[in-house]
C-alpha cells in the first residue's frame, strides 16, 4: 500500500468533495513536474452550530480554537520530520539540506481558513520529501520500505492484473496512540473543542461532529481503476473518491492495473500470422489444382 501512496497521487480542488463541505477531507496528488501537494481540509461546522442556537461570536471563537489546535498538530509533525532528518546518520549533510529545502517550511503549515473550514496545503518538491516528512519518522528503514510492493499480480492468459490494497489516512493510527485511527482522533478532537466551549449537550455535540470523511487520490492515467465510490475527471486528472465512516474507519480500498502479457501476445499474433500464411498457401494450391484441371480439360475438348 505503501508504494500506493508514491505512484497514485492526487491533485486537491474544494470543488470536486460537492455534498460533503461538513466532512474532513484529505488528499495527496503528484504534479506532472514531479512535485507534490497533501492537503487536509477540517470543517468549522458554522451552518450546524447555528441550527443548534450558537451564536456568530461563538462560532468564530470555536473556528480559532479547531484552526489552533491543528496548527499545532502541523507544527509537531515538521518537528519530528526536522529532528528524523537531523539523526538519520545515512543522510550526509547535502542530503539533509535537499530533504528539508524541498519540504515545506514552518510558516507554511498554518492552516489558511475558509468559509467553511479550514485547509492544510503542503508542497513537496518530489514524491521522496513527500513520503520522508509524512512516514520517515515512523520507520527506520525508509529506503526499504519505499521499495517494498505488496501489490497482488492476478496472471491471465492475456493479460495481467495488478492490484494494491490497503487503508486510507484516515484508518491509520502512528501518532494518536490514544485512538484507534486518525478518524477517531478528529472526531474526539473536535468534540472536545466543542465541548469545553459551548454549553451544547452531547447529544447536540454528537450530530456535529464528524462521521464521515472523504479520502481521495488521483492519476493522469485512465488505466487506473479502482474500487472508488466515486470518480471525478477534472483537468486531466481522474480523481478516485471513497467516502470513509467512523465505523469503517479501517476499510480496505483497492486500486489496480492491468497490462498486457507481451509475451503470449506475440506469440498469439505469431500464430495467428502463420495460420493466416498457411490459409494463403492451401488456397493457392487450391486454385493452381483448379486451373490445372480446367487446363487439361480445355486440351481434351479441343
Amino acid at each position: 500500500m505503501k508504494k500506493l501512496f508514491i505512484t497514485l497521487l492526487l491533485c486537491f480542488c474544494v470543488f470536486l468533495f460537492g455534498g460533503c463541505s461538513s466532512a474532513p477531507q484529505y488528499s495527496v496528488a503528484q504534479n506532472k513536474d514531479g512535485s507534490v501537494e497533501q492537503v487536509l481540509f477540517i470543517p468549522f461546522y458554522i451552518s450546524e452550530l447555528q441550527n443548534q442556537g450558537v451564536d456568530n461570536e461563538t462560532c468564530l471563537i470555536l473556528s480559532n480554537e479547531i484552526k489552533n489546535y491543528f496548527d499545532k498538530d502541523f507544527l509537531s509533525m515538521y518537528n519530528n520530520f526536522i529532528l528524523r532528518v537531523n539523526l538519520d546518520p545515512s543522510l550526509t549533510s547535502n542530503d539533509k539540506s535537499i530533504l528539508i529545502q524541498g519540504c515545506p517550511s514552518v510558516d507554511e503549515l498554518s492552516g489558511t481558513g475558509q468559509l467553511n473550514g479550514i485547509v492544510y496545503k503542503l508542497n513537496f518538491d518530489s514524491a521522496i520529501h513527500y513520503y520522508y516528512f509524512n512516514y520517515a519518522v515512523y520507520y527506520s528503514d525508509l529506503i526499504d520500505l519505499l521499495n517494498k510492493d505488496d501489490s497482488i499480480v492476478e496472471q491471465g492468459l492475456f493479460t495481467n492484473k495488478k492490484i494494491n490494497k490497503g487503508q486510507t489516512i484516515f484508518g491509520e493510527n502512528k501518532q494518536y496512540d490514544e485512538y484507534n485511527t486518525f478518524a477517531e482522533y478528529i472526531t474526539n478532537q473536535c468534540y472536545q473543542i466543542l465541548k469545553n466551549n459551548t454549553s451544547l449537550s452531547d447529544e447536540s455535540i454528537n450530530l456535529i461532529v464528524p462521521s464521515t470523511y472523504v479520502y481521495s487520490y488521483g492519476t493522469s492515467s485512465k488505466r487506473l481503476h479502482s474500487d472508488a465510490d466515486k470518480i471525478v475527471y477534472s483537468n486531466g486528472i481522474y480523481y478516485h473518491q471513497w467516502e470513509i465512516t467512523l465505523e469503517n474507519s479501517t476499510r480496505e480500498i483497492s486500486t489496480w492495473r492491468i497490462t498486457i502479457n507481451a509475451n503470449v501476445w506475440y506469440a498469439f499474433v505469431l500464430g495467428v500470422g502463420i495460420i493466416f500464411a498457411l490459409t494463403l498457401l492451401i488456397i493457392n494450391k487450391i486454385k493452381e489444382k483448379r486451373n490445372e484441371k480446367l487446363n487439361e480439360t480445355n486440351k481434351k475438348s479441343t
